[in-house]
């Protein structure tokens, strides 16, 4: 389709096409051990699945309902992938470095549990505002302290689930400060991490626009925008989890552009600032 929004692709995605297709032998995750926050539903149990149609030999899911990540794991082929299910708050310091120390070495790990709410920042309690923060920032800090020194050293993947609207003019976007700021914040953070962790793949994405409750929490509306299916980004991260796609370490990428044209502009992303956060107006070349 036409893309809605400024694409650096001619080609614009709303659902899954044969090239990130989980199932093809060359974007095989066999061996792999994969962790999925907020894997209880949406995204990120679509997600887990598509790593599992992948190949991968473990999957971890961690969340905070028991009952929904067991609904996940009962997804998938079991003859075929080990999970298992960490049940704590990703806020949480001292749970997740317990969980991450109790799974050990890892290849990918997919940071997509988010919080999203409405308001205007004069009118808002604090709590629910700075929420936005703790969920999509401190989490960012707090998984990457505890799992990083386990990361495969033959090369491991971090992704962090953001949207792209946090690029928008704020005049489009009233009423949603909390989640989109503290989007901006986390996207930085992951440049930082890609800058400081030079082993490791960093990568922040934006996955579509899919109605989940985050969707919902975030007062957009379904029928008012061009809708994405979830196995779009699931089947994205894939894709995005082989040694071609390293040339997006550092940026900030949408599900939607096609995979083989955003590869085609390979060298031109590498070496320069495209799809990382800057300063309008004001052009910087390092």
């Amino acid at each position: 389709m036409q893309p809605p929004f400024p694409s650096i692709t001619p080609t614009w995605h709303n659902d899954v096409y044969p090239a990130i297709d989980p199932s093809n032998s060359e974007l095989s995750q066999a061996g792999k051990t994969i962790v999925i926050t907020g894997a209880g539903s949406g995204i990120g149990r679509a997600t887990a699945v598509a790593f599992a149609k992948a190949g991968a030999k473990r999957i971890i899911l961690i969340g905070r309902t028991e009952s929904n990540l067991i609904e996940t794991q009962r997804l998938f082929p079991s003859q075929t992938c080990a999970s298992d299910v960490f049940v704590c708050s990703i806020t949480d310091e001292a749970a997740v470095k317990q969980a991450a120390s109790s799974i050990g070495s890892w290849d990918v790990l997919v940071m997509n549990a988010g919080h999203a709410s409405l308001g205007y920042i004069i009118t808002s309690t604090l709590a629910d505002y700075w929420q936005n923060y703790e969920t999509n920032v401190k989490s960012v800090v707090v998984l990457s302290q505890a799992f990083f020194p386990n990361a495969n050293p033959s090369g491991a993947a971090v992704y962090a689930l953001t949207s792209g609207a946090l690029a928008l003019p704020t005049k489009l976007t009233a009423g949603v400060s909390a989640y989109l700021s503290s989007k901006a914040a986390q996207a930085k953070i992951m440049e930082y991490l890609a800058l400081e962790n030079p082993n490791l793949f960093v990568c922040s994405i934006h996955p579509g626009m899919i109605e989940t409750k985050l969707f919902q929490a975030s007062g957009a509306k379904a029928e008012q925008l061009p809708m994405d299916t979830v196995d779009l980004p699931a089947h994205f991260l894939v894709w995005l989890s082989q040694p071609k796609t390293k040339f997006l370490n550092g940026k900030l990428v949408w599900s939607n552009w096609d995979v083989e044209e955003l590869c085609g502009q390979s060298e031109k992303i590498e070496n320069s600032t495209m799809l990382t956060i800057g300063y309008e107006g004001w052009p910087f070349a390092a």
